[in-house]
């Protein structure tokens, strides 16, 4: 076996089956999630060609691993770094010598998850840790030899939460976890308990509550920036940002108020690029801000500023709600595990 970059549309298409598998095993865990087809992966992949490196494990005619990566000017505001998307890897399971699609490139496309099976019949389960490990190794070991030439100082990974041998083998590599994406069906979560907090109302903002959402933020960035988050340059959007998105026709936002002061508040919109794209649809609402005061916390505020955005959004005919959070924001990681499902952890290392 040897590590070649790919470039042409036979190897793109045999890479993308291998991500492909593992978009259909998060969707046998979670139905609900958006389908993609197989087709969309190949169009990504391709991409990435471009835009960074894919190398790939090859055995006689066929892949049997593969992982690339893109280049990011200014990574969590760290600087310079790189990222590999949870849709760019993958490795051929036990038994499987991998897919051979060179040639057939466009038999691979316009399928859906049940499709592959039947039109391929190649890949079935989960790659065993130990499969992973050794055949990601080359890959991983040729992808850091590449970064450091290149003085990229920072490799950031998504993984999908049910590709547990991937999970083990990038903690091995001294990957730590650093931010969770989460969903779940609207309907769920109008169904969970919510009490109403004695003392407090929830109500849709509105265009005259910009600077106080300024400042609300502004104490959310101030709590990211400090210990343990210790996110670097952390700040809230500004007073001229926060008119901007109140007038905007795609975000909801809710403010909690008790005896007329602002205590908390929630935000959403459509996913944009840095949420998981296996969440991504037209009927996807993406939470990306909520701060309830440290002193009234645990009294019900932030569950009924998300039952009020999720209602809203079911209005406006959202089906599906998802969040990310820093996994090592313990208050946030708390609130949001208890109440959406894990579908993808980001890693990062830093050298």
């Amino acid at each position: 076996m040897k590590v070649i970059l790919i470039h042409d549309a036979a190897l793109i298409a045999e890479a993308s089956a291998l991500a492909f598998e593992n978009h259909c095993l998060l969707r046998e865990r979670y139905p609900w999630l958006p389908e993609k087809k197989l087709d969309e992966f190949i169009g990504r992949v391709e991409w990435m060609t471009r835009e960074g490196r894919v190398y790939a494990l090859e055995d006689g005619d066929s892949i049997r691993a593969f992982i690339g990566w893109f280049k990011i000017d200014d990574f969590r505001n760290l600087g310079v770094g790189s990222l590999t998307p949870d849709w760019c890897f993958g490795v051929a399971p036990s038994g499987k010598t991998g897919i051979t699609a060179r040639g057939k490139e466009r038999e691979l496309t316009g399928l859906s998850t049940g499709g592959l099976e039947s039109a391929l019949g190649e890949l079935e389960g989960a790659p065993s840790p130990r499969e992973v490990s050794r055949l990601m190794s080359p890959l991983v070991r040729r992808m850091m030899d590449d970064l450091k030439a290149e003085g990229i100082p920072i490799h950031a990974i998504g993984v999908p939460s049910t590709a547990g041998a991937f999970l083990e083998e990038f903690s091995m590599l001294s990957y730590g976890r650093i931010v969770l994406d989460a969903a779940r069906p609207a309907g769920e979560l109008i169904a969970l308990p919510c009490a109403e907090p004695e003392g407090f109302i929830v109500r849709a903002a509105e265009a005259a509550d910009a600077r106080t959402l300024e400042d609300l933020h502004a104490r959310l960035a101030r709590h990211v920036g400090s210990a343990p988050v210790l996110m670097p340059g952390s700040h809230g959007m500004s007073f001229e940002e926060w008119e901007e998105w109140l007038a905007g026709p795609d975000s909801l936002t809710f403010v909690a108020e008790r005896e007329g002061e602002a205590v908390g508040f929630i935000i959403a919109e459509p996913p944009h690029f840095d949420v998981s794209w296996f969440v991504h649809g037209e009927s996807t609402l993406a939470i990306c801000g909520l701060y309830v005061d440290p002193s009234i916390r645990g009294r019900g505020v932030g569950e009924n500023l998300l039952r009020a955005l999720v209602s809203a959004g079911v209005r406006r005919g959202y089906s599906l709600v998802s969040v990310d959070c820093e996994t090592h924001n313990p208050e946030a990681r708390a609130f949001w595990t208890a109440r959406f499902r894990p579908v993808s952890w980001s890693f990062e290392r830093r050298f």
